[in-house]
């Protein structure tokens, strides 16, 4: 019995002395690959630019903290601002400026859109709608109240993040997202960098960023072609390494007219209108700081700095600098390519071809740009040529035909005739989305193709209706859409129905020309709360079609 006691004893000091050595060994291999600690430079920040964290989450989302504990988080982080981007629909109220902490805290929202998530910043007041939908329906409608629209983690790992839609009237768009960068990564390289935390998190989070080079080309294609501001994205949730050594991880830095003042509305009105010209650059803090880029172009006795546009065909002399660090390499890109380079300072003179022309600069070791410029632009942008309007053609006139309700259980609708008006009342079901819709329908002749749908519409309320057809095919026939805005003035509006997406199954082709079984006009939750009522007036609807090219 003494003998299987000692035994047993040797056992467990063996196991006890085995994990102790691979818990060293382990500590030992996480302290000897600790990335390089973050270089501070000795020097502060000018007045007028100021660091600031864009695109956090609180817990009036998916956030773990409330705004008043991200401000405080930020102050510790010493940002001077914070741009909260909480999940909805952008019909709450967004906060107005205010400081807290010592922080300015400035509202907007993150929207889902059917192709990509959307943040709206800058928006005039509570929609009187819920934004969805198509994409291009949610920038339009951004803009409408006011806003501007930047795509959120375009190429994001997680199918259900990445960017899907075609080309929208975006503003500004992430060219590095800080959620995006780890969730390609391998358990194992997450394991230890989470080890790597416990004693440099901002490093440790950072060593995981790899140059995004497919969203830079993104950010590069759309430069090209129209104003495109680009942000750095800490997209902070907190679930780890925790809101203050996230905010030290990168910051997205303002270039302001004047010093903030203490005034939250005068000072959120500047920084926002600062990051809207595009005088903002991105700086990874976790590699080093603080650090001020100065980048302009010079044409004669004119100066130009980021998000300017200046006429082609002059002498330019670009000029780039980061005085904290003299011996960084910087780069200057025309629409993504490297034209020239410098080592300290950039300066580059000559004829300009028309373009995005925007400054990198690489810190040593590092795989992700250390600090990204806004562009600035030489020559107009490139416009595409305004689509040629639908040439009048035949149209079959659809008033007189039988027109019915369809709706869900919980839903209902009215439908009369008055002063050529068809009166079109709905009430959806209350409750949490559910399906609820209640929709104007009627049948067509199914021997003719057409290729759009004309009407004049208003709406007591603005709002947006889905028009939307059936077509032949399958079991059930098919379903296209387009969403359209109404408002109580009345307005004779053309779908082609090649503008249509489909509903309900995925296709990267369009309908041109189709025979059209049914044509709806419905209210549904993509666009309107459950519980609404209201009244949508149509009349002169018709389908037409038109002959190859006219």
């Amino acid at each position: 019995m003494a003998g299987q006691l000692r035994s047993a004893a040797f056992l467990v000091r063996t196991f006890v002395m085995t994990a102790a050595a691979l818990v060293a060994a382990v500590v030992l291999y996480v302290l000897f690959t600790l990335p390089p600690r973050a270089v501070v430079f000795d020097a502060a920040l000018p007045p007028t630019v100021v660091y600031g964290a864009y695109h956090v989450h609180t817990t009036r989302s998916d956030g773990t903290s409330s705004p008043d504990e991200v401000a405080l988080a930020a102050a510790r982080a010493g940002l001077s601002f914070v741009i909260f981007t909480d999940h909805g629909d952008a019909t709450r109220q967004p906060d107005p400026p205010t400081y807290r902490h010592g922080v300015l805290c400035l509202d907007a929202v993150e929207i889902s859109s059917d192709q990509g998530h959307i943040v709206a910043i800058g928006l005039g007041g509570a929609s009187p709608y819920p934004l969805g939908g198509a994409a291009r329906d949610v920038a339009e409608d951004v803009h409408r109240q006011g806003g501007w629209v930047v795509l959120a983690h375009p190429d994001s790992p997680r199918e259900e993040l990445r960017w899907t839609g075609r080309d929208v009237p975006m503003d500004g768009i992430e060219w590095l997202n800080a959620d995006s960068e780890w969730r390609d990564e391998a358990p194992r390289h997450l394991l230890m960098t989470a080890a790597r935390s416990l004693f440099r998190a901002p490093e440790a989070v950072a060593s995981l960023f790899s140059r995004p080079a497919r969203t830079l080309r993104r950010w590069d294609t759309a430069a090209a072609r129209r104003s495109t501001i680009g942000l750095a994205a800490i997209d902070a949730h907190s679930r780890w390494p925790g809101y203050d050594r996230l905010f030290r991880v990168l910051a997205q830095a303002v270039v302001l007219e004047a010093p903030l003042g203490g005034d939250a509305g005068v000072d959120g009105a500047a920084v926002l209108d600062a990051l809207a010209r595009a005088h903002t650059f991105s700086i990874i803090r976790a590699l080093a700081g603080p650090a001020v880029l100065e980048w302009r172009a010079t044409t004669g006795v004119r100066e130009f700095t980021a998000g300017d546009r200046l006429p082609a065909g002059e002498a330019v002399t670009f000029q780039a600098r980061v005085p904290q660090a003299p011996g960084v390499v910087i780069r200057l890109l025309r629409d993504g390519v490297e034209v020239a380079t410098g080592r300290g300072s950039l300066v580059r003179t000559g004829p300009a071809a028309p373009g995005a022309y925007r400054v990198e600069a690489d810190y040593p070791t590092a795989t992700v740009p250390w600090i990204v410029s806004n562009p600035i632009y030489v020559g107009e942008p490139v416009v595409p040529p305004p689509a040629a309007p639908l040439a009048d053609v035949p149209l079959l006139p659809l008033d007189a035909a039988d027109w019915r309700l369809e709706h869900d259980a919980a839903s209902t609708g009215t439908v009369t005739v008055e002063d050529g008006w068809r009166r079109f009342g709905y009430a959806l079901g209350r409750g949490v989305p559910a399906g609820q819709y209640a929709a104007l329908v009627t049948d067509t002749p199914p021997e003719t193709g057409f290729d759009r749908i004309r009407f004049t519409a208003r709406a007591d309320r603005p709002m947006r209706v889905s028009v939307q057809v059936r077509l032949p095919g399958g079991p059930d026939g098919q379903r296209w859409r387009r969403s359209v805005y109404l408002d109580a003035t009345p307005r004779t509006l053309v779908v082609p129905l090649e503008d249509l997406e489909p509903v309900g199954m995925d296709s990267t082709q369009r309908p041109v020309v189709a025979r059209i079984n049914s044509l709806l006009f419905v209210v549904d939750t993509v666009n309107t709360s459950t519980g609404a009522e209201g009244t949508v007036w149509i009349r002169d609807a018709a389908l037409g079609v038109g002959t190859p090219g006219g």
